[in-house]
């Protein structure tokens, strides 16, 4: 009985010692060209958050529901509290916008940003009004996915990248008056 665990251990680590060797050999490159190439996500991965304020009744759902406190409600000049979100806490599981009640926020297919400060990261109602202007970087991008094959990754192109799509319908709800 003892023994036998021994042997499946001794087995595990020699599996693990002979799978660092393999790439180390023959090394299996993940990465990407980016800016010239972009993961292709299908759908798996939610990007930006923006606003309609003029939906938005400042019930702050969706700052009590966030799991991490990145929404804050902000003041405007109306007299309205607005939310407003620090990118640097949030983890884009957009339960704010599943949970909001008069689809006051959005999702957007925006999901390759980076900041240079901790102070650009917390966007307000103001700045959620618009999504942020992504930059062309290239004139040509390509569009990767990563693929198992016959026990080896390998990277397939499945097409160019586009514009960005137009931002969905808002779906018909009344409109709250200020």
């Amino acid at each position: 009985m003892a023994g036998q665990k021994i042997g499946e251990a001794i087995k595990a680590v020699l599996d693990v010692i002979g799978l660092g060797v393999k790439y180390t050999i023959k090394p299996e490159r993940l990465t990407i060209y980016y800016p010239y190439e972009v993961p292709d996500y299908m759908g798996r991965v939610r990007g930006w958050i923006g606003l309609w304020t003029e939906r938005c009744t400042s019930c702050m759902i969706c700052a009590r529901i966030c799991p991490t406190n990145a929404i804050k409600m902000y003041m405007e000049k109306n007299g309205r509290r607005y939310p407003g979100i620090d990118y640097g806490r949030c983890i884009m599981c957009h339960y704010c916008i599943d949970a909001c009640p008069t689809y006051a926020l959005y999702p957007t297919d925006i999901r390759d940003f980076a900041f240079y400060r901790h102070e650009d990261m917390m966007y307000t109602p103001d700045m959620m009004r618009k999504p942020p202007q992504v930059p062309k970087l290239v004139p040509h991008v390509v569009k990767v996915v990563h693929e198992y094959s016959k026990g080896r990754v390998v990277k397939v192109r499945v097409g160019e990248l586009g514009e960005h799509k137009p931002l969905p319908p808002a779906p018909s709800v009344p409109v709250v008056e200020s």
